[in-house]
């Protein structure tokens, strides 16, 4: 360890481009933009941004207020950099015509009793950064009864609150893993040492994104750093630990070296089972899956690498002080559990087997939320908003048919008049809905071609009688995918609720793909390791139990679990809690070689509890924080399932799988090569190396 210095100066120095690049990255708040581009929502998506201009689309009612003002206020937004077009209905009809002399239909489109309603068009997608200042601008302007919704002002206002929380969210993690370091650790300054080291690689990773894809979604700048934080915070523990214990016998040096080389082993295979479960979510075809997967996979990898070099030399630069502030660690011991569970094991086994029927009638059951506003704070303006808007206008979601120039008029018009006949569709509204077919072009206004004809391209604007989120809305898209799959290739349905229903079907598929990889990849990682069969199917059918717990828990508690619940918690708590059952198995495998087997899980649970709760309740304390302070309920829901799992999956390891192992003592025994048969077999040299407290 004699390049302590160049590593601490070498490491520090690393950090100026990797805070560069946090604040260069840019971070997108549309959930949307990650779904995948084969999709045909997505494609007609982007032929009406690049097309019509349709970057992002914002609606505004006007409450009690002239034509002519209304008039005035629509040409004031025009003037806003970043908008493209301001659509009411002045662009089809002159304000002198008086409205009885109008077509029913093109009234009700834009008025309601005392309130119109006009539709804002900006140059650049919802979430882009000039669409943000154009809907700053946009406020400023509005006076009263003035009502601006859409996604637009949503992800305004959303990335406006983060970037207000962000730096609570970063304060309430350290205070929370101070406190919790400051009582198992026996010296009050390590906690800082190890939150210094594990704070430079969530520097690095957070900075990474920059130089590898220059951006990350909104969800992954809220709560990365603090899950990084919490999952590789026990390696830390362990290497601390070991260094304590040779600290008592060897110069500081000698005692460094021998820790490293006793827990790198545990470290790395405890890193590559959470790493694993991380890049699981890789493989989604929604792209926030891989946003948040790689992030996490590459935040372990750079924690570990800053806990084996980076900590190790702060801890010998600060050896002296750490010697003066030691104190008495308050941890409970674990006696009288160690002792229930082992002498009631098989009472526990049937338990734990009973426990997968609640569980599993819970995850089948819950209901899940893919509704992005209703996983919006209610306090937004914009969300306030749209409740206004929508009881004047019932219907304000609609979505958009995109047609390119090989389908013929006859053909367009046919699947006009198909959709309006379809159960939850409440108008169609197209070119041909104001222009005659027999008038020639030539004849008809170009404002009027413009709204619906440009470069080959043309579109028709399908109003839904009921919300985005409707069970009829999703029959109603499904129907009309039946009627436009003979033309695929020259004709999109696209719109915010369109995209919602893909959103949906992605995310059911992607749950399944991501719950069989991460399972595939840390059994086979654990099979590696402990040269087993039946220890992989016990460990992950045990952390699987607290996945399935944890997800089902809402059904009994009357909540709803988001969308990304569906993916995200079950890789990250087996990728982050299966270290747990590694260590408990590791001890009680050592202890097998000297003890019976009720003895040898009773000194195994005793031994290795103390490491377990701290691990647990590291996880915990990074992310409840954000539970406790956040406004986004998306982000609320999400972390208060990764906290309440990382105690779901302590219960399960400390409580239940001790009884199962010691159930199924005869069948591992069987399944495992090298697993102590006799007080005298010694064990493999590799697999001791997994222990975590040795």
């Amino acid at each position: 360890m004699k390049s302590r210095i160049a590593i601490i100066v070498l490491s520090l120095i690393l950090v100026i481009p990797s805070l560069f690049g946090i604040v260069k990255t840019q971070i997108n708040y549309d959930i949307f933009a990650y779904l995948p581009e084969k999709l045909p929502s997505v494609q007609g998506q982007n032929i009406m941004n690049k097309v019509f201009g349709f970057g992002g689309t914002g609606i505004l009612m006007v409450k009690n207020q002239t034509d002519v003002e209304v008039e005035n206020l629509k040409r004031k937004l025009e003037q806003v950099d970043g908008v493209e077009t301001v659509n009411w209905i002045t662009d089809i009809a002159d304000l002198a015509v008086p409205r009885e002399f109008l077509p029913e239909e093109l009234v009700d489109q834009f008025y309601s009793g005392n309130s119109t309603i006009m539709q804002i068009q900006f140059e650049e997608e919802a979430a882009s950064e000039k669409t943000h200042y154009a809907v700053q601008e946009i406020k400023n302007i509005l006076g009263p009864n003035t009502y601006f919704a859409g996604t637009p002002p949503m992800l305004s206002e959303l990335r406006q609150l983060l970037e207000s929380e962000k730096f609570v969210y970063a304060v309430s993690a350290i205070g929370f893993i101070l406190l919790l370091l400051g009582l198992t650790l026996p010296s009050l300054f390590i906690p800082f040492l190890i939150l210094f080291s594990i704070g430079v690689s969530i520097i690095y990773n957070l900075g990474l994104a920059y130089y590898l894809n220059g951006s990350m979604s909104y969800v992954t700048a809220a709560i990365a750093g603090a899950l990084q934080l919490g999952v590789t915070m026990d390696f830390s523990i362990f290497l601390v630990h070991r260094y304590e214990e040779e600290r008592k016998m060897k110069e500081k040096n000698e005692a460094m070296i021998a820790a490293i080389k006793h827990t790198a082993m545990a470290i790395l295979t405890s890193s590559a089972t959470a790493v694993a479960g991380f890049l699981a979510m890789v493989t989604m075809s929604l792209g926030l899956g891989e946003d948040l997967g790689m992030t996490m996979a590459r935040g372990i990898l750079l924690s570990v690498l800053m806990i084996l070099t980076l900590l190790p030399s702060f801890i010998l630069v600060f050896d002296k002080w750490i010697r003066e502030y030691q104190h008495r660690v308050m941890i409970p011991n674990f006696h009288l559990l160690a002792k229930f569970v082992t002498n009631r094991h098989k009472l526990v086994f049937v338990v734990f087997l009973l426990l997968f029927i609640p569980a599993f009638i819970g995850f089948k059951n819950v209901h899940i939320v893919y509704d992005l506003e209703q996983l919006m704070p209610k306090t937004l303006p914009s969300i306030q908003n749209l409740d206004e808007i929508k009881k004047e206008f019932t219907s304000t979601d609609s979505a958009f048919l995109v047609m390119d120039s090989k389908i013929s008029d006859q053909e367009r018009l046919k699947i006009k008049q198909q959709i309006e006949e379809i159960d939850g569709i409440k108008k169609v509204i197209g070119y041909d809905t104001f222009a005659d077919p027999a008038i020639p072009s030539e004849f008809v206004p170009e404002n009027l071609k413009n709204m619906f004809i440009k470069d080959q391209y043309n579109y028709m604007l399908v109003q839904m009688e009921y919300g985005s989120y409707d069970e009829r809305t999703t029959r109603a898209i499904q129907q009309i995918n039946k009627l436009t799959e003979p033309y695929e290739g020259h004709m999109y349905l696209t719109g915010q609720a369109v995209l919602q229903n893909d959103l949906t079907t992605t995310v059911r598929d992607d749950m399944k793909k991501v719950d069989l990889i991460s399972v595939v990849a840390v059994f086979l990682i654990i099979a590696l390791a402990f040269r087993s069969v039946a220890l992989p199917v016990v460990l992950v059918g045990g952390i699987e139990l607290a996945i399935l717990f944890n997800q089902g828990l809402d059904f009994y508690l009357g909540r709803s679990m988001p969308f990304i619940g569906t993916f995200a918690i079950g890789a990250i708590q087996l990728g982050s809690t299966i270290n747990y059952a590694i260590l408990l198995v590791t001890r009680y495998k050592e202890e097998l070689m000297n003890y019976p087997k009720e003895e040898a899980m009773y000194r195994a649970i005793t031994a290795s509890g103390e490491a377990i709760l701290s691990s647990a309740l590291a996880l915990f304390a990074a992310v409840i924080g954000i539970w406790l302070f956040s406004d986004i309920t998306l982000l609320r829901d999400l972390t208060f399932m990764i906290a309440r799992g990382a105690i779901i999956s302590l219960a399960v390891i400390l409580f239940l799988l001790p009884a199962v192992l010691l159930t199924l003592e005869s069948f591992i025994s069987k399944t495992t090569f090298g697993w102590p048969k006799a007080k005298s077999m010694k064990e493999d040299e590799t697999i001791s190396e997994l222990s975590l407290n040795e």
